[in-house]
């Protein structure tokens, strides 16, 4: 997918302190339930933060009614009647909130359920909310120099290395921190881990991932283990194991990680110590994984100590 056509899932935390502060700043945003309701809906905007430019409702550029524009949304309020929103949003309103909001779009929420949280919630991290384009970087950097403090994480399924990152504030002062993981390389890892599960027939062409560092490398790892207990959490695929030892069970099929180039990453120190792709172990079942880094160019590699020093992985064809 392009990047600028991108939905970004967004999470932000901060303690009750800097909650009261945003309320102090900014309000608490349009009341969607009556005051006596026991649901404290609000509907928010990036505008609270900073506010949007006047615009006319009858210029295209602003307001774009025959729905030519690149992206339009369907709010809440929307949803309640079941009707398409009253106004699609020109090219030039689309740019200046880019360009003043990091984003093109208003703050959003998810489109498989259609409501709005607390504003206590989404500032607290219990919820996420959603952008177009990329993450509201320049509203974070406001409410920074507005005196906040606060955490931000997001991912989407951009191609580039936006596809993932994280922010905090120091010393008044929004800095964050993208990729180095792409969009791209989220996706060969899923085909990666689909043919590590039969799901899938085998790739034979399967990309080398040239790997940057050893945080790229964290992450890559981290992102397979993900869709691999994923996978096997849905799909419950029985054909992969091999044996029960106790309450870890022995999976049949071996994880290439050949594909993987880490010639330039000098500290493999402890780095299979945590890898663990067990769907369950909440219920105290474990799996055990086989894991062929046969291939991999170490020549440069200056700390492998405990490289594996996990009961559940198994590396193979070491010997070769």
């Amino acid at each position: 997918m392009e990047s600028g056509k991108s939905e970004f899932s967004n999470v932000i935390k901060m303690d009750d302190e800097n909650i009261e502060k945003f309320k102090k700043l900014y309000g608490e945003g349009r009341r969607l339930t009556p005051p006596d309701s026991s649901f404290d809906e609000r509907e928010l905007s990036f505008s609270m933060i900073i506010p949007g430019p006047a615009k006319d409702d009858s210029d295209k550029n602003w307001v774009d009614n025959s729905q030519q524009s690149i992206w339009s949304f369907r709010h809440y309020a929307d949803r309640i009647e079941d009707k398409m929103p009253d106004s699609v949003i020109g090219r030039e309103l689309e740019i200046w909130r880019y360009d003043n909001w990091g984003t093109s779009s208003d703050l959003l929420y998810d489109s498989y359920m259609p409501n709005v949280q607390s504003l206590e919630g989404l500032l607290k991290g219990e919820y996420a909310f959603f952008t177009m384009c990329r993450p509201p970087i320049k509203v974070y950097e406001k409410m920074a120099a507005d005196g906040l403090v606060f955490e931000t994480t997001w991912g989407s399924d951009a191609d580039d290395e936006w596809t993932i990152g994280k922010g905090q504030v120091v010393d008044g002062l929004f800095q964050y921190h993208i990729g180095p993981m792409t969009g791209e390389q989220r996706m060969s890892l899923q085909c990666v881990a689909n043919n590590f599960l039969d799901l899938e027939e085998s790739l034979n062409d399967q990309p080398t991932i040239v790997v940057k560092d050893r945080e790229h490398l964290d992450q890559l790892l981290e992102e397979l283990q993900e869709n691999i207990k994923t996978a096997l959490y849905m799909q419950g695929n029985f054909s992969l194991i091999g044996g029960i030892v106790e309450n870890t069970i022995v999976l049949n099929n071996v994880l290439d990680l050949n594909f993987l180039d880490v010639s330039n990453v000098p500290d493999l120190n402890t780095l299979f110590a945590n890898f663990d792709v067990s769907p369950h172990p909440e219920d105290g079942w474990f799996c055990k994984i086989k894991l062929d880094i046969s291939k991999w160019i170490v020549s440069n590699v200056t700390r492998a100590a405990l490289l594996h020093d996990n009961e559940r992985v198994d590396l193979v064809n070491l010997s070769k």
